[in-house]
């Protein structure tokens, strides 16, 4: 994204970054109807990666509290760490895909089908637990921090809450792209949902609170 692109949103990002302490982050943004937002990098370089969906859905006011929730993951430190966590689990995630795709390519009928469906739904019985594992064991959930700092940092409550419900209303309401299940550990919110049997196995990626959780650690910080 560049400077002359969305300019509210690099002048919230070099806000935030010098309130936080961290050198500004470039900003990407991708083409998804659902409101994503998450941070990779390393110590050298961060990236601050965006939907259209999220820049649609939020206010000025709520994109920048979610802008610093993500500022506030990089200053915590723990950014180039989860980035190698989901490099290693979304390839081991992705040969479910791929079981699918090769199920199509030999002639197994239409995507939508039962048997490439029931072939990725086996492959996802084999990669899934291993993937998740990688996640639960080498990521550093840090979604009520980022949500406690960003909250301090702005001065009000307000906005961090109205867009953390709406990103979750959504989401639940409209969201039905596939996500790397292997990469959903970065997203500030999980968009991964078990829509059929065939899914069953993306419940393994539930890792963060809740969303009342995430609201009550909110509303439970105190405001100079």
């Amino acid at each position: 994204m560049s400077p002359g692109e969305y300019v509210d949103a690099h002048q919230m990002l070099k806000y935030l970054s010098e309130n936080f302490s961290v050198k500004c982050p470039k900003l990407n943004i991708f083409d998804s109807s659902t409101p994503i937002i998450f941070t990779v990098g390393s110590n050298k370089k961060y990236n601050i990666v965006m939907s259209y969906g999220l820049l649609e859905l939020l206010s000025n006011n709520e994109l920048e509290a979610m802008l610093a929730r993500e500022v506030a993951r990089i200053s915590e430190g723990n950014v180039s760490h989860n980035t190698f966590v989901a490099f290693v689990a979304g390839i081991i995630a992705s040969f479910s895909t791929i079981a699918m795709w090769m199920s199509l390519l030999g002639g197994f009928g239409q995507e939508d089908d039962p048997a490439p469906k029931f072939i990725r739904f086996v492959a996802m019985g084999l990669v899934m637990f291993p993937a998740s594992l990688v996640v639960y064991l080498g990521s550093v959930d840090s979604t009520l921090y980022s949500d406690i700092m960003a909250a301090k940092a702005l001065g009000s409550k307000q906005y961090l809450t109205s867009a953390l419900k709406r990103v979750h209303n959504d989401i639940n309401l409209n969201s039905v792209e596939y996500f790397n299940p292997g990469h959903v550990h970065l997203f500030a919110m999980n968009p991964v949902k078990v829509n059929s049997l065939y899914d069953v196995h993306l419940s393994l990626f539930e890792a963060k609170p809740d969303i009342s959780q995430r609201l009550k650690a909110v509303e439970g910080v105190e405001l100079n």
